[in-house]
């Protein structure tokens, strides 16, 4: 078990339990307290990084059931357990079926028992963090590293991923949405379908333009087969499901989860804000838009209304020579050479692959500088130097 003092939620009515968990428990762990299910969902929307929560069956104005229910949807990694005076069969359903708990606890609960199944608890807390961080290190980074290789061969379509995944996270992360990984995982994968295309037709895409009947059949088909291949990928089922709700034509078919619900509607909202700025709408005409389509919740329309006010207070927007473009950097204009033809597009991250690449097209640029978006925190090391690697490096 991990020596971190994991922490501990416990709510119960009658104050002696509360006191006499806290003090079999705290040798070892944070331990947390309400005295009712309203306070404790307090506690459960505060502190964001429970480990195990306890819950009394018998509470006034809300059951342990309930709460544990509330807490699933707000902290789902947490485990959950439930304390009981009695053997309830009816409670103990519901409990199951509402809070999906770990565990049930008799009253009064031997302290050896209660250690025991609280590390139990521990233990299936960690495997549920390892397996989170597993998708964050393997199954994302490896989405991040194929979308830097596929900008190589469509930098256009590529690029529009980009932008829309940097959206869709800073939208996520707004709204404290749980599971970001999969809602921004389905922004890089949004447009993969896109490289099977012909040029002529995905350069209609990237102006905004209306496409013929036929492309737009095209693109729904490519768009649905390149869906259907990511859910064969182990562990990005929910990202196919989550793309093919935004993507695939209504059909009247049942709609996601409640917490699919919410990554589909921050998606879907990214993809129409898109749409409307290629259309060259402004932010505010963009918000504008948005409120008379009425489709979109408010609180994720005042959510992007404020990444939209507050949007440049951690980016610095500069033109540099193409020498000193480095890694962290991201493009705010097209990178072309003289002929036109489009290498990198507005939006795209500076990677070292793509430094990499640029290498190569230096001298055909058409122009020796670019603007880009910059952290002045990246500017220096804690030694004064610069920090990032350039493009000319080497």
């Amino acid at each position: 078990m991990s020596d971190l003092r994991h922490k501990i939620l416990c709510v119960d009515d009658e104050p002696r339990v509360l006191q006499a968990v806290g003090r079999h428990l705290r040798d070892r762990f944070e331990v947390l307290t309400a005295t009712s299910g309203a306070a404790g969902l307090e506690v459960v929307k505060r502190e964001r990084d429970l480990a195990v929560v306890i819950a009394d069956m018998r509470m006034p104005e809300m059951d342990g059931a309930t709460f544990l229910h509330h807490t699933r949807l707000q902290q789902p990694t947490a485990v959950r357990m439930l304390l009981t005076g009695q053997a309830d069969i009816a409670a103990a359903i519901k409990a199951i079926n509402e809070g999906q708990v770990f565990r049930f606890l008799t009253k009064p609960c031997p302290p050896e028992q209660l250690l025991a199944v609280v590390d139990e608890a521990i233990r299936q807390y960690e495997l549920v963090i390892a397996e989170r961080v597993l998708l964050q290190r393997t199954v994302v980074g490896s989405i991040k590293a194929l979308a830097d290789i596929m900008s190589l061969v469509s930098p256009a379509v590529v690029g529009r991923a980009v932008r829309l995944k940097r959206r869709v996270s800073a939208l996520a992360a707004a709204l404290d949405l749980e599971d970001r990984w999969q809602v921004e995982a389905a922004a890089l994968l949004s447009h993969l379908g896109e490289l099977s295309l012909p040029e002529a037709v995905t350069r209609k895409i990237a102006r905004g333009e209306e496409l013929e009947p036929g492309e737009a059949e095209r693109l729904q088909a490519a768009t649905q087969a390149a869906n259907r291949l990511i859910g064969h990928v182990p562990r990005l089922e929910p990202v196919s499901a989550l793309l093919a709700s935004v993507t695939a034509p209504a059909d009247g078919a049942g709609g996601p989860g409640e917490a699919e619900s919410r990554a589909a509607a921050v998606l879907r909202l990214a993809m129409e804000v898109e749409r409307l700025e290629l259309q060259g709408l402004g932010a505010q005409e963009v918000l504008d838009t948005l409120r008379t389509l009425d489709e979109f919740p408010e609180p994720l329309l005042e959510a992007l209304g404020s990444l939209q006010k507050g949007g440049g207070d951690e980016l610095e927007r500069a033109e540099i020579p193409l020498s000193e473009l480095e890694v962290g950097m991201i493009l705010d204009e097209d990178l072309r050479t003289g002929r036109d033809v489009l290498i990198a597009p507005r939006g795209c991250d500076v990677t070292p692959s793509f430094l990499e690449h640029i290498r190569h097209f230096v001298k055909q640029l058409a122009k020796p500088s670019v603007a880009v978006y910059r952290r002045p925190a990246l500017l220096t090391d804690d030694a004064g130097t610069p920090a990032r690697e350039s493009a000319m490096a080497g």
